[in-house]
């Protein structure tokens, strides 16, 4: 399907905001009904906004202090992504953090790409996640990768 040019696009936004402001009452009114007759349908859909909601807020604006990750064990977790030695956990990690953007950023740090390198990147294609969304992933990913790779040795200690 072909995108919509911006003016195109912009055309159709202001339908619809006309539409919406001429059938309010006709809009609410099916809204209302909808919700009376599909009590649980509603819960479900507030349960998984607000679900949404606190994972997202609770995650991706964590600082690296936050996760308590130091500059030099970021470091040492991008060295080791850039040499495969972990690709599977790496993989798991980035899944993680972001499902949808989790290819992006694994080459984000093998390749120390920035978002703006990585928003329409050609293989990949456009990046799911917003600037500050993605480099929140990215220490979301770090955090993960981090946990993983401790457990991991702890697991070979013993």
């Amino acid at each position: 399907m072909n995108e919509l040019s911006a003016q195109a696009q912009e055309a159709r936004r202001d339908y619809k905001r006309r539409y919406r402001i001429r059938n309010r009452e006709k809009i609410n009114l099916q809204q209302r009904m909808w919700r009376k007759k599909n009590p649980d349908k509603v819960k479900e859909y507030q349960a998984q906004y607000w679900e949404r909601k606190a994972g997202k807020a609770g995650n991706i604006r964590a600082s690296w202090k936050d996760y308590g990750i130091t500059q030099e064990r970021v470091d040492e977790l991008v060295e080791i992504v850039r040499s495969g030695e972990y690709d599977d956990v790496v993989r798991s990690a980035a899944h993680m953090a972001d499902e949808k953007a989790a290819e992006h950023i694994i080459l984000s740090v093998k390749k120390n790409l920035s978002y703006e390198r990585l928003e329409y990147h050609d293989k990949l294609g456009r990046c799911p996640l917003g600037r500050t969304d993605f480099y929140g992933a990215r220490r979301l990913f770090f955090h993960y990768l981090d946990c993983a790779l401790k457990e991991l040795h702890k697991g070979n200690e013993m």
